[in-house]
């Protein structure tokens, strides 16, 4: 039977006008059961009007950064999450699964190499907490992340994201492509589709020189 534990609220950070980060902390003998590693997500459960509901969200945060965080982005006619943005409050405790998943990859902290992750609006929230892991235990390896939305301001940690980039130069690089703002470069206007991979692979990112993707 799934066990959930209570988790108190610390923090809710707003992020765009659709979209919140919201800090979590467990009891502290429940504190074992909530160490997670990168990638991984959480599972709520709340009830609306007498019902149910569950829903899963991913930990935004590294496994080194000793906070446990998530990103809940609004969907329309989605109780939970319109509730999460809206009503939800620092003090408010809410009752989670323990970490689970497995979107991540094996951490060598003497390995070399070149992710390359695509991520677009909300899935950025898995690839954040995978970012700031490996930027901490590889430190010989560099990413580049091509980040898909709507326009500049529906970025979810967008500040969060150029500060890593500034704080990791030469290790961090990011490419945004927004489909309803004109940028400079054509390339990084519109949607991602295998096209504009095939435009980014011949000029901006040689495809040799990834290990992972």
């Amino acid at each position: 039977m799934a066990r959930f534990f209570p988790l108190t609220v610390t923090e809710i950070r707003p992020e765009t006008r659709e979209a919140v980060a919201i800090t979590l902390q467990p009891a502290e003998a429940d504190r074992e059961a909530f160490r997670y590693m990168q990638g991984q997500y959480l599972t709520f459960r709340k009830e609306f009007d007498g019902e149910e509901l569950r829903r899963s969200y991913s930990i935004c945060t590294g496994v080194d950064d000793n906070v446990l965080r998530i990103g809940v982005k609004r969907v329309a006619g989605g109780a939970f999450s319109n509730w999460a943005n809206t009503e939800l409050k620092p003090g408010d405790v809410v009752e989670a699964m323990p970490p689970a998943g497995e979107f991540n990859a094996p951490i060598e902290a003497e390995m070399r190499r070149h992710y390359l992750m695509f991520a677009g609006g909300s899935g950025i929230t898995p690839v954040l907490g995978l970012i700031r892991t490996l930027l901490v235990r590889e430190p010989q390896s560099r990413i580049t992340l091509i980040y898909a939305n709507r326009s500049a301001n529906t970025i979810m940690f967008r500040e969060e994201l150029e500060d890593l980039k500034n704080t990791n130069l030469g290790r961090l690089a990011i490419l945004h492509v927004l489909e309803n703002d004109t940028q400079d470069l054509d390339l990084f206007t519109g949607r991602v589709d295998a096209e504009k991979i095939r435009r980014l692979f011949n000029g901006w990112i040689d495809p040799h020189s990834v290990d992972m993707a």
